[in-house]
């Protein structure tokens, strides 16, 4: 049982840092070169529901697995996945909605100005994520 418990750690972990480098540096890029950037923007924001979905769950089981593998509830591991974990969550549930709200505002401004506003809001909630 101890082997399988370790197994869903580890494959949480790899499948979770794995999605993270794989959409980061390889995905995203990819459609930002090949398409426009309001459309390769669209496209992106409709991956990021599933891509922060995917990283709760693996982030849940691996939090999960831990803490049933061991007594320690404040170890190295166990606070940098506390820290990971909080990354995420804040990225999925603060940053990432309050990129799509600017992005939203952005397009419907009615002046130059104002848009260029947004869009520094933008991408300053952007780089947070």
């Amino acid at each position: 049982m101890a082997n399988l418990i370790h197994f869903i750690y580890f494959l949480s972990l790899v499948c979770w840092i794995g999605g993270i480098v794989f959409f980061s540096f390889f995905t995203a890029p990819v459609i930002f070169k090949l398409l426009d950037r309001e459309k390769a923007g669209e496209i992106v924001g409709i991956i990021f529901p599933r891509y922060y979905f995917f990283g709760y769950v693996c982030a849940v089981m691996a939090l999960f697995t831990l803490l049933v593998s061991t007594q320690e509830l404040f170890g190295p591991k166990q606070i940098l996945l506390f820290i990971m974990i909080a990354g995420w969550f804040y990225a999925g549930l603060v940053v990432s909605p309050k990129s799509r709200n600017l992005k939203a505002l952005r397009q419907s401004a009615s002046s130059a100005e104002e848009k260029e506003l947004f869009e520094v809001k933008f991408k300053k909630a952007h780089s947070l994520a």
